[in-house]
């Protein structure tokens, strides 16, 4: 009985010492790797370091090249003076030039909303319309301008959240 545990601790032993072989080899093998890996990141830190110059470069010579223009003063008409303004302490007084007679400026009518052409389109029609139809008297007509890629999707999104437009069945809706 002796002997046969003599062998156990024995073969124990080997096996511990198999393992720990195979674990140092490991070891290195992982110690190689990060090494390899420190060298490629250096190597990454290097180039990316000299494109960022390089943009860095690049910017401050656009900056310098769009650098703003100065300004100039307002001009006068003859027989006007310039009023002055009050400045805050440490800035130069803003001038004001007296308001240009004659006719004022033509104002732009507000631009409609998508839902208020389909709000106008289904009052006009005075019966429920399907979603194909709105869309198509609204591309016919030209009623709304839009730089849209997929403008069905915004006119689907504009009824189906408005709560001026009404769902009477499937697809179909009236104002």
């Amino acid at each position: 009985m002796k002997t046969t545990k003599v062998q156990s601790v024995e073969v124990g032993s080997v096996v511990r010492r198999k393992q720990l072989a195979k674990t140092q080899a490991q070891f290195k093998m992982l110690e190689s790797r990060l090494a390899a890996l420190d060298k490629e990141y250096a190597a990454l830190q290097a180039a990316t370091g000299q494109l960022m110059a390089a943009l860095l470069k690049g910017a401050a010579a656009k900056a310098k090249a769009t650098a703003p223009k100065t300004t100039r003063t307002p001009k006068v008409q003859v027989g006007q003076k310039a009023k002055a303004t009050k400045a805050k302490p440490g800035r130069k007084p803003k001038i004001q030039v007296a308001a240009k007679r004659g006719r004022p400026a033509a104002t732009k009518a507000p631009r409609q909303t998508v839902e208020s052409v389909v709000i106008s389109l289904l009052k006009a029609n005075m019966k429920p319309m399907a979603f194909p139809e709105i869309m198509a008297v609204i591309q016919k007509k030209k009623l709304i301008k839009t730089n849209s890629a997929n403008f069905a999707n915004v006119l689907r999104r504009t009824i189906s959240t408005s709560s001026k437009i009404k769902r009477v069945a499937r697809g179909m809706y009236r104002a």
